[in-house]
């Protein structure tokens, strides 16, 4: 019996120090949307060039990989909490990781800035499907952000076709989990294969050629 309690106070114990070590769950604040906020885009174009963002998202933020996502034009919010993930390998991405784990949350807000401030691509659009409604609710440009109210979800439309199926698969598997109320998983899993791939193709960019 004293092995077992032992044992169990051990493993208690370990349990402990996993959790310490886990990278912290963003959270939004008004702070942080203040912070967010004040973000400078000439200061975050000097950042973006001194850290090479253009090596994987080119110099206008528009990609042309379908496995890397367009960032132009894209909510400061959204980049900044990604951007926190990455560093705190909430969310994993070994490129994005040895990136981000070099900048700190002010650098962050300025480069985020930076990319918000540019023009996005257009999306192609198609026919419209009667999920759309709860897809804007959240994705929808002009949602207003405020805290603790939604998730700062991405702008879908004008991204990369084949980047949004992909991202949107993951969710349904379970294979990405850094949305902070697990609403994409919610959402996504009702979803078959087939109108994952109709919602990309409506709120995604015009197809690329890629090499």
């Amino acid at each position: 019996m004293r092995y077992a309690l032992t044992l169990a106070v051990l493993l208690a114990s370990f349990a402990q120090i996993a959790v310490a070590t886990e990278g912290e769950r963003f959270e939004w604040t008004k702070e942080k949307f203040d912070f967010v906020a004040a973000g400078n885009p000439a200061e975050g174009k000097k950042l973006a060039r001194r850290f090479r963002c253009k090596k994987c998202h080119n110099d206008d933020g528009v990609s042309d990989d379908e496995e890397i996502p367009s960032i132009a034009g894209q909510r400061a919010t959204y980049l900044f909490k990604q951007l926190n993930d990455f560093k705190n390998k909430i969310r994993v991405n070994k490129d994005m990781y040895k990136s981000a784990r070099k900048l700190s949350e002010e650098q962050m807000a300025h480069i985020s800035a930076w990319y918000e401030s540019l023009e996005r691509p257009s999306a192609v659009g198609g026919q419209p499907m009667l999920v759309m409604k709860v897809c804007d609710s959240c994705h929808e440009k002009d949602v207003v952000e405020e805290d603790n109210k939604i998730e700062v979800a991405p702008i879908l439309a004008g991204q990369i076709r084949q980047y949004l199926e992909t991202t949107m698969l993951q969710f349904k598997e379970a294979d990405r989990s850094n949305d902070l109320f697990e609403r994409m998983q919610s959402v996504s899993h009702k979803l078959t294969d087939d109108e994952i791939r109709r919602l990309s193709r409506f709120y995604g960019a015009a197809d690329i050629e890629y090499e």
